[in-house]
């Protein structure tokens, strides 16, 4: 291989080491056979599918470092000519626009602007009534028949459980009418923020560098292009770094300001990520000797971040009457068991999800497959490398070369213990999405390490075999990664991603429902939650007067169907039924059926033989 004759022998067992634990997930049902039944039979078994993986790994390694080496002269100088040559003042500019417009593609066609996993679901739901200039909803006559994960019905008031930062965002997209917008303009936001962050650490050409890793990563676009709020956290950790190191370094008044008001920002999109980046950020400013502690730059930092901290806790009162008690944490006591959500380590901690976790609780075992799942999406899915996207971050630290970067070591190894608190790894959904913000410190790694490695390679092999090639390995992986990827998953992993469906948007379309009630049959998720996410931003009768759309609801029988209907006195009713024989598709059972006119009987059971019938009105 390229790098054999450039690391020792300690490192490059290190290296494979490390490659060897992340090109591949440990399931957790051959870990728990392991553990507690001594069974070796799955753990052999995934051992072959380690080595197998490993080889591919290498082989990917090898043929883009084999291309490397063997660029022609003129073909190399040519290239390095033309990033030299590069107009560095738009560079960044057109990363943004590249992201943002990437982005918003990708959200429209294959995400199809609608939500997919639960999450999503309830921020929609909450942004939406966010946007009307209310904190929680009236309860319906029957809450059950709207059912959205993670809300709650407390004393007649209905909301969402999760913090309400990023759904006050999302809500100026919906105020807007373009909510599937927000992330997208969001990352491009994030990409300019953190050039401007990266050139001050570094310069200007590790910046730009940095910024192209980022505007070609799969999984930086697709984040983009969701309803989750990950994106809004990283825009505003890049921002609270930036803030903190223009403030420490000049004493800026308006940047310390600037720092507080994102990092208390952040308490209301991710609260443990923002207790992590207050404490890196602190440690920061405080390294640097008394010289850089200046006092009225640390207060005009602490007076928004506390008033960040006292909105949160008046929202938790509101809300729940305890400003200390997150809506999330009561959510998991009444539906899981008082404290499964908490961080932290035992037995009772957590919800029992056999695929996805080794162990009941939480421990150190779970810590090592929540992080080996973790990683391994994270090594793959960051810029789709053939040789693993975490490959120059780990030859970076195999050198030793940690002084320099400090801060994004920093960055990179909190989040991972903060997230080692808790006792889901983030699941399969848009990839190591609980380890996003390592996407700033990874990209910015991968620059540093592509730098030490061209240094390392022009000591050892000479500037003619080594100047350049480096780079066009980096090139090369990262277009290769970028179109493979990005295609596939636009293509085949999320058009439709976990049963969700657009076909309840155009089905109402086609069929005009107008200003109806239509109600939803078969499963509450997907089939149902394919068209919550349509409904209006409140649901009490006086609104739902003047409301010109439809209000779809879950068909949970006939009594609930007949308190619907007096509530909802002037509506027709429609009923349409998801069929998972037909993909979760739809079949119009009854519609429209005038205000007072009786329900057909065809309505309340349909044999597998009529929807052969109905195939014409089947969507």
């Amino acid at each position: 291989m390229f790098f054999s004759g450039l690391l020792s022998r300690r490192q490059m067992a290190g290296l494979l080491l490390i490659l060897t634990f992340a090109c591949t997930v440990i399931p957790p049902a051959a870990a728990r056979a392991l553990l507690t039944e001594g069974d070796l039979g799955l753990s052999l078994s995934h051992l072959t599918r380690i080595g197998l993986a490993l080889f591919l790994l290498m082989a990917g390694t090898g043929s883009l470092a084999l291309a490397a080496v063997t660029l022609p002269d003129p073909v190399r100088q040519e290239l390095s000519a033309g990033w030299q040559t590069r107009t560095t003042r738009w560079l960044p500019w057109l990363a943004a626009g590249w992201v943002a417009v990437v982005a918003s593609l990708l959200a429209w066609y294959p995400l199809a602007g609608i939500p997919h996993v639960p999450d999503e679901l309830s921020y929609i739901f909450q942004a939406k009534y966010l946007a009307t200039g209310a904190l929680f909803l009236p309860a319906t006559p029957d809450p059950q028949a709207f059912p959205c994960p993670y809300t709650l019905v407390l004393d007649d008031r209905w909301f969402a459980a999760m913090l309400s930062g990023w759904g006050f965002v999302l809500a100026i997209g919906y105020w807007l009418g373009v909510p599937w917008l927000v992330n997208p303009i969001l990352a491009g936001a994030a990409v300019l923020i953190i050039h401007q962050l990266v050139r001050r650490l570094y310069s200007r050409n590790i910046a730009d560098g940095t910024v192209v890793l980022l505007a070609l990563s799969p999984w930086l676009l697709f984040m983009s292009a969701n309803f989750l709020p990950h994106t809004t956290s990283l825009l505003l950790l890049s921002l609270g770094l930036l803030g903190i190191y223009r403030a420490r370094d000049d004493g800026s008044l308006l940047w310390a300001a600037i720092a507080g008001l994102a990092f208390g920002a952040m308490l209301h999109v991710r609260a443990l990520e923002a207790a992590v980046a207050v404490v890196g950020a602190m440690g920061v400013w405080f390294a640097h000797g008394r010289k850089k502690i200046r006092l009225a730059a640390l207060a005009a930092a602490a007076l928004p971040g506390l008033f960040m901290v006292l909105l949160l806790l008046a929202y938790n009162r509101t809300l729940l009457g305890n400003p200390f008690e997150a809506p999330v944490n009561r959510y998991f006591d009444l539906t899981v068991r008082p404290g499964a959500n908490r961080i932290g380590f035992g037995k009772d901690i957590g919800f029992g999800w056999d695929g996805l976790h080794v162990l009941p609780g939480h421990g150190l075992v779970d810590v090592v497959f929540n992080s080996n799942q973790n990683l391994y999406m994270l090594h793959f899915e960051q810029f789709g490398w053939a040789g693993g996207s975490l490959l120059l971050v780990l030859l970076l630290f195999l050198l030793g070369k940690w002084r320099r970067d400090a801060c994004m070591w920093v960055v990179l190894f909190a989040q991972w213990a903060a997230m080692s608190l808790y006792w889901f790894s983030g699941g399969p959904d848009y990839g190591a999405r609980y380890w996003y913000l390592m996407i700033l410190p990874c990209a910015v790694l991968t620059i540093r390490g592509a730098l030490e490695l061209d240094t390392l390679a022009k000591a050892r092999l000479g500037r003619g075999l080594a100047g350049g090639r480096i780079w066009f390995f980096i090139a090369a992986a990262t277009l290769i990664g970028t179109v493979q990827v990005t295609v596939w998953r636009a293509l085949d992993k999320y058009p439709n991603y976990r049963g969700m469906r657009p076909d309840m948007r155009a089905l109402s379309r086609e069929q005009n429902f107008g200003r109806s009630l239509v109600f939803v049959q078969g499963s509450a998720l997907p089939g149902y939650s394919s068209a919550f996410y349509l409904n209006p931003p409140r649901y009490d009768r006086e609104f739902a007067r003047t409301y010109s759309g439809p209000i779809y609801a879950f068909d949970r029988g006939p009594e609930s169907r007949e308190l619907l209907r007096n509530y909802y006195k002037d509506r027709p009713l429609w009923i349409v039924r998801t069929w998972p024989i037909v993909k979760n598709r739809l079949v119009v059972v009854a519609g429209p059926v005038a205000p007072g006119e009786p329900v057909p009987s065809s309505a309340e059971a349909l044999q597998s033989k009529e929807v052969d019938d109905l195939e014409e009105r089947r969507f």
